[in-house]
């Protein structure tokens, strides 16, 4: 079912030709990496996203062909970092979405002088007439034996951890609404969550799924010490704003034609993202991600 379901999302994304509009569509369409109902909060699951992808269709086949107004909202956006573009593409959805009315967003919870923290959305289910307040986060983790443990896997900043980000979720950030409810304009009625990424594998080591309540149709790549690389053609880097939407023929010409395709392993000093691609026809296609790590880095004990 999970590789039938990321095909079926692929084919989906592959009629956005603008990257913009294509990580706005993979923001609504991927399927998450947590699904379920956890302390009374909603993990959104990946029939909720195609879902909301077939009702979001019509505006985005929109802004594929005028993706100005897409462009105009992200321009906006007081950092690049991708976290935040993410929730900018998040915001977006919201507003052009036919199910849903955007009330607020990024409600500071302040007390005495004290931030509390962030609530991301507030918005109104316009199908069950509910006000919902919505978390969104987009992680990329490595995992490290036993991947079922979700404290063992592993952003490339190794503080951050699947385990932790799942316990701030739960425990903190989706709370807020809760306990400050006088901070909110809006009465809440339920609470729920969504979180998008990428788990990375170790590179031909058989793994059980990374533990309860991860969605079994999550996206999933690969990662491997640069030492243990022996065949580095079709091979290109990229930079985080491009870990979202898989690349096209374009995107990977683009890189290669940068010299992208050209940077060796061998000197490799930190974590980082590359895209295996296929060349049939003279058309680039993306195979897979992979992570490449330095020989000395480690995982914690």
């Amino acid at each position: 079912m999970g590789k039938e379901l990321a095909k079926k999302v692929q084919n989906y994304l592959n009629q956005f030709s603008n990257r913009l509009v294509r990580d706005l569509a993979w923001a609504i369409a991927s399927p998450p990496l947590v699904s379920g109902i956890i302390d009374n909060t909603t993990w959104w699951n990946s029939k909720d996203c195609i879902r909301e992808f077939n009702a979001c269709l019509p505006a985005l086949l929109k802004l594929e062909k005028d993706p100005s107004a897409l462009i105009k909202h992200l321009g906006q956006l007081q950092s690049q970092r991708l976290g935040l573009y993410f929730e900018g593409l998040i915001a977006f959805w919201l507003k052009v979405s036919p199910n849903y009315q955007l009330l607020n967003h990024n409600i500071q919870i302040i007390e005495e002088g004290i931030t509390h923290g962030e609530i991301d959305f507030v918005v109104r289910d316009l199908q069950l007439q509910k006000t919902i307040h919505l978390e969104v986060a987009v992680k990329f983790y490595l995992g490290s034996p036993p991947s079922e443990n979700p404290f063992c896997w592993y952003g490339t900043n190794t503080k951050d951890q699947l385990g932790r980000k799942l316990h701030h979720l739960r425990s903190h950030q989706t709370q807020l609404s809760h306990r400050y409810q006088n901070h909110l304009e809006h009465k809440i009625d339920e609470k729920h969550c969504l979180i998008k990424g990428r788990l990375f594998y170790p590179f031909n080591i058989s793994t059980s799924p990374a533990g309860v309540n991860i969605s079994d149709d999550h996206l999933r790549g690969r990662w491997e010490y640069a030492g243990n690389q022996s065949n580095n053609k079709n091979i290109i880097p990229i930079e985080k704003n491009r870990w979202l939407a898989d690349l096209n023929h374009n995107d990977i010409l683009e890189c290669i034609q940068s010299g992208a395709d050209s940077k060796g392993l061998n000197n490799i000093r930190r974590a980082r993202c590359y895209v295996k691609y296929s060349e049939k026809n003279k058309q680039y296609n993306e195979k897979y991600r992979i992570f490449f790590l330095p020989d000395e880095f480690s995982f914690p004990n």
